[in-house]
């Protein structure tokens, strides 16, 4: 499964509010979720449970919360970029502003670390974070993704 794949624009939500990691989890479930037939309040649970085990900030404002949950076909991605950052729980990580969130089948366990694993090295590259800072729109965003990604070869 490739990241650029999964990366569309109607999964990108610009400029949410949030002000701790549940309402920002809830921001993004509540325009996500119906779109994937699924119900916020069941995302927002699943992933606040994964939350729990171990904060997923990685550093320099981004956070990657994500889980397995019944009721999908395949791994779904959105991001979230809010406009101030939230305290994410990540020892010594700036306040997150970008919220990649990922829910797989239960059922595809390695498809879900693979798609981890790419957000993550996209996510290395320090130019990525001011353009998905000044994009205007979501097409930006998807552009500058896809554009590291396949730099990456992911």
């Amino acid at each position: 499964m490739k990241i650029h794949k999964l990366i569309n624009p109607e999964n990108i939500y610009l400029d949410l509010e949030g002000s701790e990691v549940k309402s920002a989890l809830a921001a993004v479930a509540d325009v996500f979720s119906p779109g994937l037939e699924l119900e916020p309040e069941r995302v927002v649970e699943a992933l606040v449970e994964r939350e729990e085990l171990g904060s997923t900030s990685v550093g320099e404002g981004f956070a990657i919360p994500h889980c397995k949950t019944q009721g999908l076909a395949q791994i779904a991605i959105a991001l979230a970029r809010f406009r101030d950052g939230i305290e994410f729980g990540g020892t010594g990580h700036d306040p997150v502003r970008f919220v990649f969130v990922v829910l797989s089948p239960p059922d595809q366990p390695a498809a879900h670390l693979q798609v981890l694993s790419q957000i993550a090295r996209v996510l290395k590259r320090r130019e990525l974070r001011s353009e998905l800072l000044t994009a205007a729109d979501e097409s930006e965003v998807v552009r500058a993704i896809c554009r590291v990604a396949e730099e990456e070869g992911l």
